[in-house]
């Protein structure tokens, strides 16, 4: 297959998670006429615009022009490397033949209690999608963008795999940016009228392993991804953009948390 065939099927991939097409080019700074060229496999893009293309999806060139996957390089010899990848693919090949997680694939907001600061609340979107038979997740934590700049500081670029255990929803996954530190969320779905998870995460700090408390809720129709990680940062708990349910189910889930721990560890 050739490059612009291989940069067309990726591009018609990746652009249902970002939103519309054409706030998707409105956001790169990119002629719509131009991306519909490479949609469609009719045109190959500048160096200039394949850096923007990369810069905006957040891959690499390399992602950006990958041949389908499973789809084997008929030169490629079998290593170390590979036999180490086929040897993980077998641990996890289980998780990616379960049925289908009760949470439906699009863009949720996740707010997240801070460990050790009770006064913070750091927000990050989650993207679920449908994969062959799994659900993937992609969680973006970032500190700010300023407003005249297309990217900001991301610290946290986490994706993974969703499943399912005894009414339980579970992200597992790794940061894809700096140390690549495993965590784990899971959560419930409430009582409540809206639509909204509760629950606890298992994250890595600088200090070591620690637990926060998660408030997980669908964003409104048509919010493009793109959008949604311009919210993504540390606010304080009594923000006027965090709604009072979101601090109702994150008090609890604390309340809920410490109460555990304590009965874990109690003789």
């Amino acid at each position: 297959m050739s490059l612009s065939a291989n940069l067309a099927r990726n591009l018609r991939r990746m652009c249902p998670q970002w939103g519309d097409i054409e706030v998707v080019c409105r956001e790169m700074g990119m002629n719509r006429t131009q991306f519909e060229k490479y949609l469609h496999g009719k045109a190959m893009p500048s160096r200039r615009s394949i850096e923007k293309i990369c810069g905006y999806f957040d891959v690499s060139e390399e992602e950006l022009f990958a041949r389908e996957a499973g789809t084997p390089h008929p030169e490629r010899k079998v290593g170390e490397q590979d036999a180490t990848s086929l040897a993980c693919a077998d641990v996890m090949r289980p998780l990616w033949t379960e049925g289908m997680a009760s949470i439906k694939p699009g863009l949720y907001f996740l707010w997240i209690s801070v460990p050790k600061d009770p006064e913070r609340i750091v927000c990050a979107p989650v993207v679920i999608a449908k994969k062959g038979e799994a659900l993937t997740f992609r969680r973006i934590v970032g500190a700010s963008e300023p407003r005249d700049q297309l990217f900001f500081y991301r610290v946290g670029d986490h994706k993974g795999l969703v499943v399912e255990r005894l009414n339980w929803i579970m992200l597992m996954g790794v940061n894809q940016r700096g140390t690549y530190e495993p965590s784990m969320m899971r959560l419930r779905w409430t009582s409540l009228s809206q639509p909204t998870l509760s629950g606890h995460a298992m994250i890595t700090t600088e200090s070591g392993v620690s637990f926060s408390a998660l408030c997980m809720r669908p964003a409104s129709p048509g919010t493009a991804f793109r959008k949604a990680v311009r919210q993504s940062r540390s606010y304080h708990k009594d923000d006027p953009i965090i709604d009072a349910t979101v601090r109702m189910v994150l008090q609890r889930e604390r309340r809920e948390l410490v109460s555990t721990v304590t009965s874990d560890l109690a003789p």
